[in-house]
């Protein structure tokens, strides 16, 4: 016996009906698999944004307090410079404190900069990972301000090994070293400059020192290069600080 039309119909319309139910699960699990991944691939590049953000936030945190104590020992340099100007001259005769400002002079001022994580963001090509284009930018140019520095701090370097321990070579013999007492606090250096001083051919006073117009030119050239350390280090110091800033910006 065979089925009415209409319930043969209706058996139909239910396949189909069955038929699109099914379709619509299979697409629907296929979709929301597609949403858990990219949500699941989101919050992976989230926590690895963050986990970024918190080691430039330290390095950075770092390079802010050295910088602004790189800069106070330039700035300290300048003010002993010109304290030691005024006793060098061609009559100069006043050697009071003479030993105690060359030490200051000679004070190391090499700033100490960390780059571990940046370097590590730019030599992986993960610089795109930080998601706001104003740190992405300020992180690209960090590494050439920082070489910037250096040359700078290079010439200061030259100044101290070309100009000073040359005039001082000249002029200062071996045993008036050891009355240096700004080397007193630095037994590295004195050790090094003493190595590299030979006997002079002048009595043990300093004198003759501070009448060598190569000293006084030294001196004058170390102090003016350090005004421009000091200055281009507390710029270095003050990016430092706007990027620190966008990097606290982007953990919030």
């Amino acid at each position: 016996m065979t089925e009415p039309t209409e319930v043969r119909g209706a058996s139909r319309r239910s396949r189909l009906a069955r038929s699109a139910i099914e379709v619509f699960v299979v697409a629907l699990g296929i979709l929301l698999a597609f949403v858990v991944d990219a949500a699941w691939a989101e919050l992976q590049e989230t926590e690895q944004e963050r986990l970024t953000l918190e080691a430039l936030r330290e390095e950075f945190t770092a390079n802010v307090t050295s910088l602004r104590g790189t800069a106070a020992l330039h700035d300290a340099v300048v003010q002993a410079s010109d304290q030691l100007l005024a006793h060098t001259g061609p009559a100069a005769s006043d050697t009071t404190g003479v030993s105690r400002l060359i030490g200051e002079v000679w004070v190391p001022t090499h700033s100490e900069v960390a780059s571990g994580a940046i370097q590590s963001l730019l030599s992986t090509n993960d610089l795109a990972r930080i998601r706001d284009a104003e740190l992405r930018r300020a992180l690209a140019a960090w590494p050439e301000m920082v070489a910037a520095l250096v040359r700078i701090e290079d010439a200061l370097h030259m100044i101290q090994r070309d100009r000073l321990m040359a005039s001082m070579q000249r002029t200062v013999p071996l045993i008036e070293i050891e009355l240096v007492n700004g080397f007193a606090r630095y037994p590295e250096l004195r050790e090094a400059f003493t190595a590299a001083v030979e006997p002079s051919r002048f009595g043990n006073d300093l004198i003759p020192l501070i009448r060598d117009l190569q000293f006084e030119n030294a001196v004058l050239h170390r102090m003016t290069v350090s005004m421009i350390a000091s200055a281009r280090t507390i710029d270095l110091a003050e990016e430092g600080e706007r990027i620190l800033g966008l990097v606290e910006r982007g953990l919030r």
